[in-house]
């Protein structure tokens, strides 16, 4: 979107829409001008994208974003069409007119399907939520009103697949973490916590590898050039905390399986109202010196590495953090609801509440 001020309005779409909602956690607006703008954002280099802004008498009434990532194209042998970042007001006619202009567009990019929502890659908010609205999401997670799966629907698109997330209390003397503790007390991996973020930048590479090649296989997973390593990087790496970076080597000094967490921003989030400053930074740093709830993000194993030991040694090491730093709650990023391994792990724990999300799909002929 070449035009500055259309940009504006359509990033600027989810604040007045959801203003005053308790569920919804408003992104950075800095950083969502810098993620849509085609010169600083990578993945516009290796996909074709277009936003769709719908007005209705001089008011903005919805958006959405059609994507084709060639390195999907490369990989699925096919072009699966995208779409994201779907806002409307509750009104089917302004719905179907920017479902219509996205699948239009992705016809004539000669897709195959579309599916949606979700972004350039799977490190972008996907889903939408079909379940679970009165709760609270992570930063990486997304909330939309109820109504908008129905305007989904009705226009003609169907499940794809759903992902979950939970929440539960930080485990203070768990069993099931003690019998595992026992159980893999001599086995030959060994779970690093770096020191500082320097330290945790010089294992960066090693992660990055690994992290790519553990989801290769899993749905909506695309590959990431240098670039957009090096973007994500700064988005999201930069503000870990090295204490809930789990890195698990095996007896030759390997990187084998890796669990990434974070301080829980949610709240800071709501409480900044999409800025930084002139306070938003004082709730964003509180809540990475106190956190209250850590959000986990990403767990993976090396491909033939026993994936549900090594995720559970990792968790057992991460739960003693956790009980260190006085935190009392742990949020689940979403998982694939058929990705049975991690979700056998978490099922383990006292569960206090769930959320669902769904992408969509629709063959195009």
């Amino acid at each position: 979107m070449e035009d500055r001020a259309a940009l504006r309005r359509w990033v600027g779409l989810p604040y007045d829409l959801y203003r005053g909602v308790p569920s919804f956690v408003p992104q950075l607006r800095r950083e969502q001008l810098a993620f849509f703008d085609a010169r600083r954002n990578p993945s516009f280099q290796t996909s074709a994208a277009r936003l769709f802004l719908a007005e209705r008498d001089g008011e903005v009434v919805g958006r959405i974003c059609g994507i084709v990532n060639s390195l999907e194209t490369e990989k699925l042998g096919r072009k699966r069409g995208r779409f994201g970042w779907f806002e409307s007001v509750d009104d089917q006619y302004v719905a179907t007119a920017l479902l219509d202009a996205v699948r239009d567009w992705l016809v004539d990019q000669q897709c195959v399907e579309m599916t949606g929502p979700h972004g350039f890659t799977d490190l972008d908010v996907e889903g939408l939520l079909v379940d679970g609205f009165d709760e609270l999401p992570t930063i990486s997670g997304s909330y939309n009103f109820p109504y908008y799966a129905n305007l989904l629907e009705t226009w003609g698109l169907t499940k794809d697949v759903d992902y979950l997330e939970f929440r539960a209390a930080a485990p203070d003397r768990l069993p099931l973490f003690e019998k595992l503790r026992k159980r893999y007390r001599d086995v030959d991996y060994e779970v690093r916590t770096c020191r500082s973020r320097k330290e945790l930048k010089t294992y960066l590479p090693a992660l990055w590898e690994l992290l790519e090649e553990s989801f290769e296989p899993l749905y909506g997973v695309v590959p990431l050039t240098a670039a957009q390593r090096d973007f994500y990087t700064q988005a999201y790496f930069d503000f870990l905390d090295p204490d809930f970076v789990k890195l698990l080597f095996n007896k030759d000094g390997g990187m084998v399986a890796f669990l990434l967490a974070m301080p829980s921003l949610s709240r800071a989030l709501q409480r900044a109202r999409g800025r930084l400053f002139p306070f938003g930074f004082a709730h964003v740093l509180g809540a990475f010196r106190k956190p209250e709830t850590v959000d986990f993000l990403l767990a993976g194993a090396k491909p033939g590495e026993p994936t549900s030991i090594l995720v559970a040694i990792g968790l057992i090491d991460m739960f003693d953090t956790l009980r260190a730093r006085g935190v009392s709650f742990i949020e689940t990023n979403h998982e694939l609801e058929e990705n049975t391994t991690v979700n056998q792990l978490w099922s383990k724990l006292e569960l206090v509440s769930t959320r669902r999300s769904r992408v969509y799909r629709l063959g195009l002929a």
